[in-house]
């Protein structure tokens, strides 16, 4: 009897084994890991005012860093917000994902984003006549994209200016694919 006993024990030790192994994601599909970043917030906050400047044409942006040290490395996420005259207008947000197969949160069960086709890499797009919102996932990263229309031309009208700030389907597209490249390269 000892016999029989010793070897359901090992059966089950082993199936226990088993169980443990593919649970934490070695055996079977993508291994879940967290990645870091050693590039710098200021890398990300930098490109993203280069591009709502020079791609976008939005003139007279800033990036408010607020308590965030523009040194400091991205690590596991970071945010990046444009701001014009002290508001906040848009921004980027980069951060590692504990599933590389899952949709990004906000994502997930909200029919107002719409999986876009065209891309290397998955990309969600949400745009109203105010705003346009993108993520994208990419090599078990998340990025995203806000631009607030509305607030641009609020900004504008408080200026003196003429607020007539739209977004272009072709700007959207140069968006998404700024958004891809941001967090390929930063992550």
């Amino acid at each position: 009897m000892s016999g029989v006993a010793g070897r359901i024990s090992t059966v089950a030790a082993a199936i226990v084994l088993i169980t443990l192994i593919s649970s934490c994601g070695l055996v079977g599909g993508k291994e879940t890991r967290v990645t870091e970043s050693s590039h710098e917030i200021r890398d990300q906050c930098n490109r993203t005012l280069n591009f709502f400047e020079n791609i976008l044409g939005i003139t007279d942006t800033a990036i408010g860093y607020g308590s965030i040290n523009p040194e400091d490395k991205i690590d596991r996420g970071a945010m990046c917000t444009v701001t014009k005259s002290s508001v906040g207008v848009g921004g980027t947000r980069l951060s590692a994902m504990l599933s590389p197969d899952s949709e990004p949160a906000p994502v997930r069960g909200d029919p107002s984003y719409i999986a876009q086709t065209g891309y290397d890499d998955k990309v969600w797009l949400n745009q109203s006549p105010g705003s346009v919102r993108i993520y994208t996932t990419v090599d078990g990263w998340e990025g995203s994209l806000d631009l607030n229309v509305d607030q641009i031309n609020q900004v504008s009208i408080t200026s003196g200016e003429q607020p007539n700030f739209e977004v272009s389907d072709h700007e959207v597209r140069a968006a998404a694919k700024f958004l891809i490249e941001l967090t390929r390269e930063l992550t």
